[in-house]
C-alpha cells in the first residue's frame, strides 16, 4: 500500500462531502477553512444527509493527519478542472512544507460528492534510473476495460517476440499507471527495467484514479471487484489478443494491496502462469491501519493525548469492522475507515496465504526490510508457505514500502526524496520469470 499517508493509501478515500458555491469558490473556501481551524464551518458545507458520517472531531483529524505527514500548508499552487459527465472536478494544489498535494473534489449540481487527497504531479520530470535503456523497448498506448475504459502502457520490448508479460497491480488509493508518488515512479522502474531486460509489461491507472466519482453511486457499496480485480481480468484478455506477448507465460506482479490479492485475482482465471508479490500484506487491512497510525504517531518518541484520541477514535471504528454482524447493524455502502461495509465484509472472507496455498502456480514474494506499512510481520505470514517449492521469499534488508533503500526506520517524507527500485530488484524478478 505505497502512501505517505494513511488516508492516502488504506482503502479508498470516497468520503462523501457537498457545498453550495461555484466550484472553484466553493473549494478554495472550504480548504481555507481547514487550514484556519474552522472545521464546524467546514462541516456545514456537507448535505444534512451525510453530516452524520463525519463529525467535527473526524474532520479535525483528517486534516491533522495530512499535515502530521506532509507538514504545514503554505499556499494554493493552482487549480485545474476536468469533466467526467455530470460531474466536474476540481483538483486543488496545494503546498505543504514537505510536499505538494492535490485535492481532489467531486462536483456534481455544484455540490460536493467527493474528497480525497492524492500527491499532486511532480515539478521535476521523471529520470530513468542508469539500468534501463529506453532504446530497447517500445511503449504504446492502450486503453483497457469496457464500461470504465482506463489508459494504460504497453511495454514490449524489441527484437524477436513473443514475450512473456507481467501485469502490474496497485496498491491501496486512486493510483495512477506509474504508482507516482513525489518524484518517484516504482512502476515505471519496473516497467522499463523489465523492458530491457527483454520482459513486457503492461500498467494502466487504476478505476479509483479515472471513475473516483462512480463508486460513490454504488448504493450497496463497493468491494475490491470493483476497485482492482475486475481490470485485470480485463487487461488478461487483452493481451491474449496482442502477437507480441506469450499468452503462456503471463505473470501479475502486485504491489501492497494488489500482492496481497494477487492469489485472489489468479482464482478468476487459468491464464496466469505466476505472481510476483511485493510487500503484500497478510494482516487485515484494518489491522494495518492501527499498526501504521501507531507507528507514525510515534516516529517523534512520544504520543501525546490528541493523537491517542485520535487512535481511540480509530479504534472504535476498527471494532465496528471486527464485529461479525457489521453488515447487518450498517447499511453496506455505510463508510468506516474511508471504505464500505460491503467492503470490509467481503475481506473477511478472504485469505490469501490460504487462497496461494491452494493454487498450483509459482509465486516469487519479495518484501523490503524497513517496510513500516506492510512489515516482516505480514511476510512472516507468507513464510509458512515455504515448504512448497513452487514459492520463492525473499527480503532485501535496505528497502522500504516502495522498495527504495534508505537508512535506519523509514518515515514518509523519503518517499518524496527522489530514488529507484535498485537493479537487483528488478534482476531478482527478470531471471524468476526466465527461468519459466
Amino acid at each position: 500500500m505505497r502512501k505517505i499517508l494513511i488516508i492516502f493509501l488504506m482503502v479508498l478515500l470516497f468520503t462523501i462531502i457537498y457545498a453550495q458555491e461555484d466550484e472553484k469558490a466553493i473549494s478554495e473556501k472550504f480548504i481555507y477553512l481547514l487550514v484556519s481551524g474552522r472545521y464546524e464551518e467546514a462541516r456545514d458545507f456537507f448535505d444534512p444527509s451525510v453530516k452524520s458520517m463525519i463529525s467535527v472531531e473526524k474532520l479535525e483529524e483528517l486534516w491533522k493527519t495530512l499535515e502530521k505527514q506532509v507538514g504545514d500548508f503554505r499556499s494554493i499552487l493552482g487549480y485545474r478542472t476536468e469533466g467526467s459527465g455530470v460531474y466536474r472536478i476540481v483538483f486543488v494544489t496545494c503546498e505543504f512544507n514537505l510536499m505538494d498535494v492535490d485535492i481532489r473534489l467531486v462536483f456534481a449540481n455544484k455540490k460536493i460528492v467527493g474528497m480525497f487527497f492524492q500527491p499532486a504531479p511532480p515539478r521535476k520530470s521523471y529520470t530513468p534510473p542508469s539500468y534501463v535503456d529506453v532504446n530497447s523497448f517500445v511503449e504504446k498506448d492502450i486503453k483497457i476495460g469496457k464500461e470504465f475504459s482506463l489508459p494504460g502502457k504497453l511495454v514490449i520490448p524489441k527484437g524477436k517476440g513473443p514475450f512473456p508479460v507481467v501485469i502490474l497491480v496497485h496498491g491501496s488509493g486512486p493510483n495512477d499507471m506509474d504508482e507516482t508518488i513525489g518524484p518517484n515512479k516504482p512502476f515505471r522502474d519496473i516497467a522499463w527495467g523489465l523492458g530491457t531486460l527483454g520482459i513486457a509489461t503492461l500498467r494502466y491507472d487504476k478505476r479509483t484514479k479515472i471513475y473516483p466519482e462512480k463508486f460513490s453511486e454504488y448504493k450497496d457499496g463497493f468491494t475490491v471487484w470493483e476497485e482492482v480485480i475486475e481490470d485485470v481480468l480485463f487487461v488478461i484478455e487483452f493481451l491474449k489478443t496482442q502477437e507480441e506477448i506469450d499468452s503462456n507465460k503471463i505473470f501479475i506482479l502486485g504491489h501492497s494491496l494488489g500482492g496481497m490479492l494477487a492469489p485472489r485475482i489468479a482464482t478468476y482465471t487459468k491464464d496466469v502462469t505466476g505472481l510476483i508479490i511485493m510487500a503484500g500484506p497478510t494482516r487485515s487491512l484494518e489491522d494495518l491501519i492501527l499498526a501504521q497510525t501507531e507507528y507514525l504517531f510515534g516516529i517523534d518518541g512520544t504520543i501525546d493525548e490528541k493523537e491517542k484520541a485520535q487512535l481511540e477514535i480509530i479504534k472504535g471504528e476498527i471494532q465496528k469492522i471486527k464485529d461479525p454482524d457489521v453488515s447487518k447493524k450498517y447499511p453496506l455502502s455505510f463508510m468506516i475507515l474511508g471504505a464500505p461495509v460491503k467492503y470490509w465484509a467481503d475481506l473477511k472472507s478472504y485469505d490469501p496465504v490460504l487462497t496461494l496455498s491452494s493454487l498450483e502456480i509459482p509465486a516469487l514474494i519479495l518484501q523490503g526490510e524497513r517496510d513500516y506499512q506492510v512489515t516482516l510481520k505480514d511476510f512472516e505470514g507468507w513464510s509458512k508457505l515455504s515448504p512448497f517449492e513452487r514459492i520463492t521469499l525473499k527480503t532485501y534488508p535496505k528497502l522500504n514500502h516502495l522498495f527504495m533503500e534508505g537508512e535506519e526506520k523509514s518515515i514518509p517524507q523519503e518517499y518524496y526524496v527522489e530514488s529507484h527500485i535498485p537493479e537487483y530488484v528488478i534482476k531478482d524478478i527478470a531471471n524468476w520469470i526466465k527461468s519459466f
